[in-house]
């Protein structure tokens, strides 16, 4: 098993889109305004956008369901840009339990910490005053 580091991640330029979820069938209605959040965004030009789109939302739906499995609702998914890149913020009700990527043999379960890792960029989480941030970056660069 290994931690994920404790760091923040770049400074915020915009927030898009936030969302709070309070169970798991919120899901399914995260993903589908995840994708169309990225409809027609000038910034994403030049790169695959239906690439991005699917990352960003097999990573939200892994860390903002790890969120509603792991603590209290609510679940806060945001959407924020920073130069050249997206991030993936997912805030939970737990300060005290830090990210921890389980190796397991594929079909055991528990493996959404490593699609994260090899879906997005960089990755690292942050406790603040009401819980914890976990954080994905996505580069929208070409």
């Amino acid at each position: 098993m290994t931690g994920w580091k404790v760091w923040r991640p770049p400074p915020v330029e915009e927030r898009i889109a936030t969302w709070t979820i309070d169970e798991p069938p919120g899901l399914q209605p995260l993903r589908e305004a995840l994708q169309r959040s990225l409809l027609g965004r000038e910034d994403l030009t030049g790169i695959d956008a239906d690439d991005l789109a699917e990352r960003l939302v097999l990573v939200a739906t892994e860390l903002a369901g790890n969120a509603l499995r792991h603590s209290s609702p609510p679940t806060v998914v945001a959407l924020l840009r920073s130069d050249g890149h997206l991030i993936l913020d997912v805030a939970d009700s737990d300060p005290l339990s830090a990210p921890v990527v389980e190796h397991r043999a594929a079909g055991a379960g528990g493996l959404g910490l490593q699609l994260t890792e090899r879906l997005a960029h960089e990755v690292g989480w942050y406790p603040d005053n009401d819980g914890k941030h976990v954080w994905a970056l996505f580069s929208i660069t070409p």
